[in-house]
């Protein structure tokens, strides 16, 4: 899954990365299934989000579509009967709704959709669902639905597991989705200090009314919540290994840390995420390791490193890099 820019490190980069270790890609929409194909992927890839007017450019550029309604199916229908297109340059995997009701199709609707699918001549390369839990029910559901659908399509690859029920076997079915799993321990979060002095207690800190109370030491760290620094609960940085948390409100660009009895020199580096701290970052802000890989945005630059071709570079120059 290269999903939201591969979950925030890089759609092209990484998809170019990895092309010998997969057998396709997953991306949600049909403009990332294009800028995939756009950059030389030759391998199949799967989109799962697409409306009706993006059938054409879709079909166009050879993308492995999901269907999951109605409205996709009647406009693939009448693409085929206008002569727009034809059958065998759709490519299909059905989306089954095994229980979480967030899309696809559900067991009362399965033979009239795969019987008009058969009619018009298109082909399904696929089934698939996705588990709200590891639910035997659904589980179930999924197995009774795909009979349906090979009853139809003998050959429809079958996939259900992703990254946190990948370890099951019972789940790799034909095909398993690694999302999150592929980009553990990858990213690594650096900005700068551009500015530090000693404040005095009962001294006021960034913008309001935060009273320090106690003497200390501050750094000014370039990086606000323009660039993906969590206004509402900022987590912890480190300075030279030493933890420091952020002081009253993050502003736009920058926010202020307690650097305690240390000093720091301006340009000294500053790590607001490694690998290591992705789930720690996660609790302090209140929420799960994929918003901390996909907020950093705006002015962050990503650094490209072990890539035998070279280093390589994308985004505006910042001080924020994201390695």
């Amino acid at each position: 899954m290269v999903k939201a820019d591969a979950y925030g490190h890089g759609l092209s980069e990484v998809a170019l990365a990895v092309e010998d270790y997969v057998d396709a890609y997953g991306v949600a929409t049909v403009d990332e299934g294009v800028r995939l194909k756009d950059c030389g992927v030759l391998r199949d890839v799967l989109t799962l989000i697409w409306s009706v007017d993006e059938l054409e450019p879709a079909v166009e550029k050879g993308l492995v579509l999901a269907l999951s309604n109605e409205i996709q199916l009647a406009r693939i229908e009448e693409l085929i009967e206008s002569g727009k297109a034809k059958p065998q340059d759709i490519r299909l995997h059905i989306a089954l709704d095994s229980g979480m009701h967030r899309l696809g199709f559900c067991d009362g609707e399965l033979d009239g959709v795969l019987s008009r699918l058969k009619i018009i001549g298109v082909q399904v390369e696929g089934a698939y669902s996705h588990l709200r839990v590891r639910s035997t029910k659904q589980i179930s559901a999924f197995d009774r639905m795909c009979k349906v659908v090979r009853k139809y399509y003998p050959n429809a690859t079958r996939h259900l597991a992703a990254s946190h029920s990948i370890a099951c076997k019972r789940l790799h079915y034909d095909m398993v989705r690694v999302g999150i799993s592929a980009y553990n321990g990858a990213m690594r979060v650096v900005s700068e200090v551009v500015a530090a002095r000693r404040v005095s207690k009962d001294e006021f800190v960034s913008y309001g009314n935060f009273k320090l109370d106690k003497d200390t030491n501050t750094a000014v760290i370039f990086g606000g919540y323009a660039d993906g620094v969590c206004r509402e609960r900022p987590s912890d940085v480190y300075i030279r290994g030493r933890r420091c948390r952020v002081l009253g409100r993050v502003c736009m660009d920058m926010c202020i840390v307690d650097c305690g009895e240390y000093l720091p020199s301006i340009g000294e580096e500053v790590t607001l995420v490694d690998g290591a701290s992705i789930l720690d970052v996660a609790k302090q802000r209140k929420s799960i390791e994929y918003t901390v890989m996909t907020c950093w945005h705006g002015r962050v630059e990503r650094i490209y490193e072990n890539d035998e071709s070279g280093s390589k570079t994308c985004g505006k120059d910042s001080g924020l890099k994201d390695e």
